[in-house]
């Protein structure tokens, strides 16, 4: 839902570590917990700190730096988390279905935790009410 595909670290061989994902659960993660919360964060009501604001001048980046640190960290704060549960679940190394069930309920627990970070630029994920935004909070609570 933020626009970076952050399985990509989680892939075979990109950190010489035995697959943590099998194919199914990344396809899961691509079209079951990607689609809906992004989807419906295009139709949340709009943010009073963005309509109270003045309109960005026209030569200025529609992706400033601040934007794109905080996309960074938390791409970050996702992979890290996702493989520390991963490497701590794989004590004896090899991959089990629990190690691979654990990391993958992590990582959902990140992404939805992500797709509610994304809904504001200006206030933090936890400030703004669910209740009222009915799409973002059928997108999570079906899952």
């Amino acid at each position: 839902s933020s626009g970076i595909n952050a399985e990509w670290p989680l892939r075979p061989g990109f950190w010489n570590i035995p697959s943590p994902l099998n194919p199914m659960q990344i396809l899961w993660i691509n079209i079951i917990m990607d689609g809906p919360p992004a989807q419906s964060l295009g139709v949340e009501p709009i943010d009073s700190g963005v309509v109270n604001s003045p309109p960005r001048l026209p030569k200025k980046q529609v992706v400033d730096l601040y934007m794109l640190a905080r996309v960074c960290v938390s791409a970050a704060v996702i992979i890290s988390g996702t493989l520390w549960v991963y490497k701590n679940e794989m004590v004896d190394g090899q991959v089990t279905a629990r190690d691979t069930t654990m990391t993958f309920t992590c990582f959902i627990f990140f992404d939805m935790f992500n797709a509610l970070s994304c809904r504001s630029l200006v206030s933090m994920e936890y400030s703004a009410p669910i209740y009222p935004h009915y799409f973002i909070s059928s997108s999570i609570s079906v899952k």
